[in-house]
């Protein structure tokens, strides 16, 4: 990992496909819980908990620079305290891999292969991300550069059209029953997805200049928070109020774009363009979990993993999620402060410690 070099292009366009890849499928169904018409101010708020990660990766790498998450850890507690906190830290990875990897065969299973069972789905999907893993993390960065051409050209176009069947009344008025129910719809993205870009402290000894990843974060935060505002305002325009019990209420939205007779089911375009952001999210925390293991059981390569977690990662997926139910309610209700706990708190106190014994030898 230390020949690889990764650009501060293709950090940011990780990051953003990353967080957009989930994002865009359950934000707004988990926000439209508790407000529809101001849901947008909501997506605003995603600053918020952007910053908080950026500000929590300059604290870290200043305490440890070019040190990695896990290297960081096991620097600042020693060999056995360190690796429990490692440990702990590659646990969530793990319960996040599987998370994401149930929402990509419940999100496949629902839009275009009904007829195929969900762990075949999981178990192919698995199959490819895992041997992109394997070729290293060039790869997973060349995929998320490759895909920029295609969003570029269809985003724009599906968003216009889009906003043709859009009715502004539907986000009026605004903040009619205060500010209490857009907080409560913030929690989730700001406390799960916004805090995920920390995994970007994972790849630190990869990145070419590791001082500018605070200002890379802040860069995807902005990037992010302007996509998914207006992705929640056409949402919102469009399908209404039914958009607290639609599953998918941005699908719903691209499937209501109708030009005649000749320009029907742009849901496709959709559904590839989530594909591909979610193989790139999952190569991304699946090399990251894979780099711990490496780092916490001197393994010679993170490859040893690649393919055996990834299995490990398919059977995860149903036995932690039966449901899609059960899925849901582990992101709204216990993602949250698990998330604060592993990427704000024990990287702080890693800093924090590591300052500490700094000041003592002095």
């Amino acid at each position: 990992m230390s020949n690889v070099q990764i650009s501060r292009f293709q950090l940011v366009i990780v990051l953003v496909w990353s967080i957009l890849a989930t994002g865009i499928v359950t934000v707004p169904f988990s926000v439209a819980q508790f407000t529809v018409r101001d849901s947008w101010i909501t997506d605003l708020l995603f600053v918020a908990g952007g910053l908080l990660s950026a500000g929590t990766a300059a604290v870290f790498i200043r305490a440890l620079p070019n040190r990695n998450l896990t290297n960081g850890l096991i620097d600042t507690f020693g060999p056995w305290l360190g690796r429990m906190f490692c440990l702990w830290f590659l646990v969530w990875l793990y319960l996040i891999n599987c998370t994401i990897l149930r929402e990509v065969e419940s999100f496949v299973s629902i839009t275009i292969l009904p007829r195929t069972p969900e762990y075949i789905i999981g178990l192919l999907c698995m199959a490819g991300i895992s041997y992109m893993v394997y070729m290293g993390v060039e790869v997973v960065m060349r995929d998320g550069e490759f895909i920029i051409p295609l969003a570029l050209a269809v985003t724009p176009v599906l968003f216009a059209l889009s906003m043709k069947h859009m009715d502004v009344h539907e986000l009026m008025p605004v903040l009619a029953d205060g500010w209490q129910p857009v907080l409560r719809g913030a929690v989730t993205p700001d406390l799960t997805y916004a805090l995920e870009l920390l995994i970007s402290l994972q790849f630190v000894r990869a990145l070419r200049e590791s001082r500018t990843l605070p200002k890379d974060m802040v860069t995807a935060t902005a990037i992010l928070t302007v996509l998914l505002t207006v992705i929640q305002i056409i949402t919102t325009g469009v399908v209404g109020q039914s958009e607290s019990y639609l599953s998918y209420p941005v699908l719903e939205t691209v499937r209501s774009i109708r030009i005649g007779r000749f320009l029907e089911r742009l849901d496709t375009l959709y559904v590839i363009g989530v594909m591909s952001t979610i193989c790139i999210k999952l190569g991304v925390f699946h090399y990251a979990w894979c780099e711990g293991m490496k780092d916490v059981f001197k393994l010679s390569s993170h490859r040893i993993m690649a393919l055996s977690g990834g299995l490990f990662v398919w059977a995860g997926s149903f036995a932690f999620f039966r449901s899609t139910k059960e899925m849901e309610h582990f992101i709204a209700g216990v993602a949250p402060a698990y998330f604060v706990v592993t990427l704000i708190c024990i990287p702080l106190l890693a800093a924090m410690v590591m300052k500490f014994r700094r000041q003592a030898k002095r």
